[in-house]
């Protein structure tokens, strides 16, 4: 009966450490992008074997650098995310937003998808390794919904990383104590399990100069509703924090 149950185990734990992203379904999402971009260029990364997605928006005489991480099951010109990269290279940021790791429709924003997120470090930190490469002495993360979650893995594994400050938009649960400062931003109505841990994410941030906390009084589930505030609240912490 040991061995049954052992062996039930080994099959389950190896069944999910193949969950991989879903290629068929960030092509199409690729096929739709490449056909409608208008703003930066589309560039091909490598993850695990892997290309992916990336738009990047060189500025001329870039402020600092972003790299942005959009929500479950999305792409990289996808709603607000889409709108901060056009936004802040516009404010004189050189700006490359990923295509994050994606599942089917039937799981999105489930448990599921943190098998995603080894994967989700591995493209992040090729993100980073892109913007280094062409001059970028620190980079600043702009991440929301389940991209936060992935960029708050990414973060927890490489405490060395050159990373100049964090803006978490609609970070679900709790972070700890980062070395750089980190920007907590989230709906008035946005989910329980993002809203309901808000006061111990502040008790974190308040350890940590120019860190700050904003609950967008628009803002719906994952800030819907709220994209104005975001653009410019995001791009305020970002001035005050990029040097």
């Amino acid at each position: 009966m040991r061995l049954i149950i052992a062996a039930m185990l080994f099959a389950s734990t190896a069944a999910a450490a193949q969950v991989r992203s879903d290629l068929a379904r960030e092509k199409r999402w690729a096929d739709q992008v490449l056909a409608s971009l208008v703003v930066g260029d589309a560039v091909w990364l490598e993850a695990r074997g892997t290309r992916f997605l990336a738009l990047h928006a060189p500025a001329a005489k870039p402020r600092g650098a972003v790299l942005l991480a959009h929500g479950p099951g999305l792409h990289p010109d996808h709603g607000i995310t889409g709108e901060l990269r056009m936004h802040l290279a516009d404010r004189g940021y050189t700006t490359l937003s990923l295509q994050m790791p994606v599942l089917g429709p039937e799981d999105e924003g489930g448990p599921a998808y943190r098998e995603l997120f080894p994967e989700a470090v591995e493209r992040i930190a090729a993100g980073m390794a892109f913007l280094r490469e062409r001059g970028a002495a620190r980079v600043a993360i702009v991440s929301h919904a389940m991209g936060s979650g992935m960029a708050h893995e990414y973060l927890t594994r490489n405490r060395g990383a050159p990373v100049s400050a964090w803006a978490a938009l609609s970070f679900y649960g709790v972070f700890e104590e980062m070395p750089f400062p980190v920007f907590d931003l989230y709906g008035r109505n946005d989910y329980r399990g993002i809203r309901w841990p808000a006061s111990e994410r502040k008790r974190v941030l308040e350890k940590v100069p120019g860190s700050r906390q904003l609950t967008a009084p628009d803002g719906g589930r994952f800030l819907a509703g709220g994209e104005q505030t975001v653009l410019r609240e995001v791009a305020a912490f970002l001035d005050a924090t990029v040097k």
